[in-house]
């Protein structure tokens, strides 16, 4: 670029910045004008009269100040040749592109801040040689590559700040003369250094970096008693030195250190086994026992084992508390046993109403078990044995056995049987239903005979028969109708009341009947003179009868023993009890 004959040095350098401005929507530069003798007028440019009077260079550009414009484009190369330059300030734009080599051949500049641009790049070491450099602001740019050895020998340098970079390696040592230094937001790895920071240290933040290791002794030595230090997340560990300038830090700037313990932190670090162990070495003891302070005694310690830990943790102890540590495990041993035992009875008990083998069986008439059925539900579980051998020439009682399953309270006594059964399920609940009485004597109520004592007497596919014992010693003979081709009450109550008009020796009389919704039962007298199924003699030509004759099968027909069985067969039926 020809300069122009009006304008001098430092202004025709500024021009040339301004051409390479791709955008300027705020017209910050519009008073940059090239008819001007000097750029002292033009907006962000300040001049200080350095040359001879009466010459076009007495007034020398010293700065350049335009933060927050909005300039979009890059920095020119030519910025870096203004001689006298000590002020750059371009910081919050748009500037892109890398850093002018030139910028840092200006031996006069004592800040530079292009913080908040999009600069990519890395720092030169050419940097080193800004032997007048105070701040170095380049924070919040795309910057990477490590951040330069030579300039820690900066000794003018009291503020950097590199943070929200893409900068990696290790951190420098030797920033002796720095008060504030800020690498956070980087990708910074390596330990920290021995020596970081002076005794001009204020402030230094390292967070959000990826720096590994320990915190020694000697860094935080170093370090003044009243600066500000955040080591927030990072990948610290091991134990925070009991140092003046770390314990009065604040807790959130150790934070992020998953394993880092220690004051100011919450997290306590595990107490070494041995006097000699070091604080930071990692050790294979439980949590429990290492919060536990060791015993300094006389004799050397020969072995750290986690045996010898519990037991000099034990020996601390007093038999006072020995003894109430006992008392309380020996009690709570207790109440879990009593707990435990109390569960299971509950249990079995569930598990003994709810199985419906536990039953009462018995094979005598005359020793039947008492059996006392609630008003709820109850489940009659008959047994049918075969027929007795006919080789056998010993009589034997083999009569209907019951089983009960009582939903509120049964005392049963129950005796093993080798017989082979047959089990029918007959629920009687005491549901909406009507009992009638038809000999006009008889007074009974449904819930004086649901209340009743009941033994089974005999069975068969479609009825059972059984004796009901009334609270006042009164007994009947009750028929539990299976199936019934009558499904109306009122014929129901007509073929009841018929059979109830005849009269014969042989016929057991008719009481009443019930009919409910799933029931029906038939009541008789009770006749106590044994059962065809208990003569062995007459159950036996009976039962081969039975296979050649037509047996009466009406469920209202209840017999007496008056004759023998092969005269009385036409008017029996398998099952009949008396």
């Amino acid at each position: 670029m020809v300069p122009s004959l009006a304008l001098n040095t430092d202004g025709v350098l500024l021009l040339s910045f301004k051409h390479a401005i791709l955008s300027d929507p705020l017209s910050v530069l519009q008073s940059w004008n090239r008819d001007d003798k000097t750029p002292c007028a033009w907006t962000g440019v300040t001049c200080t009269e350095i040359g001879l009077p009466g010459t076009p260079d007495r007034l020398r550009v010293t700065s350049l100040v335009l933060p927050n414009s909005h300039l979009h484009g890059s920095i020119s190369e030519d910025l870096g040749h203004i001689q006298h330059l000590s002020h750059l300030d371009l910081s919050s734009n748009s500037f892109n592109g890398t850093l002018p080599s030139s910028i840092f051949n200006s031996t006069e500049l004592q800040v530079l801040s292009l913080s908040g641009n999009l600069i990519s790049g890395s720092l030169p070491e050419s940097i080193g040689a800004l032997a007048s450099l105070q701040l170095l602001n380049l924070s919040h740019n795309a910057l990477a590559g490590k951040v330069p050895e030579n300039l820690t020998a900066l000794q003018n340098l009291s503020v950097v700040s590199l943070k929200g970079n893409y900068l990696s390696g290790n951190i420098p040592s030797g920033f002796d003369s720095v008060e504030v230094l800020d690498l956070s937001s980087n990708l910074l790895n390596g330990s920290l250094p021995l020596d970081l920071g002076g005794v001009h240290l204020n402030y230094l933040n390292l967070s959000y970096n990826k720096i590994s290791g320990s915190i020694s002794p000697e860094f935080a030595k170093k370090l003044p008693q009243n600066a500000t230090i955040d080591l927030s997340f990072n990948n610290l560990s091991g134990a925070i030195p009991e140092s003046v300038a770390l314990l009065n830090q604040k807790m959130e700037f150790f934070s992020g250190n998953i394993d880092l313990c220690g004051k100011p932190l919450k997290t306590l670090c595990a107490v070494p086994s041995t006097l000699s162990t070091p604080p930071n070495m990692s050790q294979s003891i439980s949590p429990a026992i290492a919060v536990i302070p060791n015993t300094v005694v006389s004799t050397p310690v020969t072995s750290s084992s986690p045996n010898n830990i519990q037991n000099q943790a034990r020996g601390s102890l007093k038999p006072g508390t020995i003894a109430a540590i006992a008392v309380a495990d020996l009690a709570g041993i207790s109440i879990l046993g009593m707990i435990i035992l109390y569960v299971y009875q509950l249990k079995k008990r569930k598990d003994h109403l709810d199985d419906p083998s536990t039953a009462a069986t018995s094979c005598n008439v005359l020793k039947q078990p008492k059996v006392i059925v609630s008003k709820t539900n109850v489940e009659l579980r008959t047994k049918m044995p075969p027929p007795p051998p006919s080789s056998s020439s010993s009589p034997s009682c083999s009569c209907s056995c019951m089983k009960l399953k009582l939903i509120e309270t049964s005392e049963t006594n129950s005796s093993d049987s080798d017989l082979e059964e047959k089990n029918q399920v007959i629920n009687v609940n005491q549901r909406p239903g009507k009992l009638v009485t038809v000999d006009g004597e008889t007074e009974l109520e449904l819930e004086t005979l649901l209340k009743a004592s009941a033994y089974i007497l005999g069975t068969s596919g479609w009825s059972i028969v059984y004796k009901a014992v009334l609270e006042n010693g009164t007994a009947f003979a009750v028929r539990r109708i299976g199936e019934s081709s009558v499904e109306r009450l009122k014929d129901f109550e007509s073929h009841v009341r018929m059979i109830a008009k005849l009269r014969h020796p042989n016929l057991v009389k008719i009481r009443g009947f019930y009919w409910g919704d799933t029931e029906k039962l038939v009541i008789y007298d009770y006749v106590s003179n044994g059962s065809l199924a208990c003569t062995t003699t007459a159950y036996s030509k009976f039962h081969s009868l039975s296979h050649h004759m037509h047996v009466s099968r009406n469920p209202f027909l209840f017999t007496k023993m008056r004759c023998i069985a092969p005269a009385c067969s036409h008017i029996l039926s398998p099952s009949s009890s008396f």
